[in-house]
């Protein structure tokens, strides 16, 4: 088989294997996907029964929700250490949630949220909730940063609850969504934030923390976890490219050495 065929033969495997490098799954069956998309819906049956005070059948959903979920196979979702415990610890906010009477609405709807979030992140959706999000860090962040400059620590005290409330909501779906140093680095920021929340003057940098995280609520909001960087997608463009690369090198190389010869024939005669 000459060069040009070779050629030719790997750029059809480069063509064939592509599609399937974009729309790999990760191993996720149709029946998993399945299951998962159920509790999905479940999760946000029980935010729509708590907004509407009806705790009693959200804390029988969330029994529901608990047997169904022990039916999932950690294996088969690629669900790490972290992943179970932030699911668990998240839940059994919502169940407390549900069931709490000392709970406020507010609060009750914000932990339940929280869940609704946190599954979904798990649901092959096109567009996860959580990205719905942005306006309610967004906003208190922009007033914390106004009121800073104005030094008026009333409204940023204001802007500074309203900010931890609703990260509060989107963190666990943040800790699932996100890389891992993404999550950490603006985690951080946050606990800056409010371990200086009595004394904002006494953090020398704290205003340009503010804009850093509003920088990095661009970054994450953005195209996260719609990577075009597929690791499977580079392995096969590298794999298949550099054997393209080796052929022609490999044929140049050749063509080089037979005009060579071609030479010292002639140079003989």
């Amino acid at each position: 088989m000459n060069v040009r065929k070779i050629i030719i033969l790997l750029s059809v495997i480069l063509l064939c294997l592509l599609p399937y490098a974009v729309h790999a799954d990760s191993g996720i069956d149709q029946e998993d996907r399945e299951l998962w998309r159920e509790l999905n819906k479940t999760s946000d049956t029980i935010l729509q029964y708590v907004k509407e005070q009806r705790y009693e059948e959200a804390k029988q959903l969330l029994n529901h929700f608990s047997k169904q979920f022990l039916t999932v196979r950690s294996s088969d979702f690629n669900l790490s250490m972290n992943d179970l415990r932030v699911i668990v610890s998240t839940y059994e906010s919502a169940e407390q949630a549900s069931t709490s009477m000392s709970m406020s609405h507010e609060d009750r709807v914000r932990a339940v949220s929280s869940f609704r979030l946190l599954v979904d992140v798990y649901d092959s959706s096109e567009h996860h909730l959580w990205k719905n999000t942005k306006e309610s860090l967004e906003s208190p962040l922009t007033g914390m940063a106004e009121a800073f400059e104005n030094e008026d620590w009333t409204t940023y005290q204001k802007q500074l609850n309203r900010f931890l409330k609703g990260y509060e909501v989107v963190r666990p779906a943040w800790q699932a969504a996100l890389e891992p140093h993404v999550y950490q680095r603006f985690d951080s920021q946050v606990v800056y934030a409010e371990r200086h929340r009595h004394e904002p003057l006494a953090a020398s940098n704290l205003l340009s923390t503010l804009s850093v995280m509003l920088s990095d609520l661009d970054m994450i909001y953005g195209d996260v976890d719609e990577s075009t960087s597929d690791p499977s997608l580079i392995w096969v463009i590298l794999t298949i490219g550099g054997a393209i690369v080796f052929a022609l090198t490999y044929a140049g190389w050749k063509k080089y050495e037979g005009q060579r010869e071609e030479r010292k024939v002639k140079r003989r005669e």
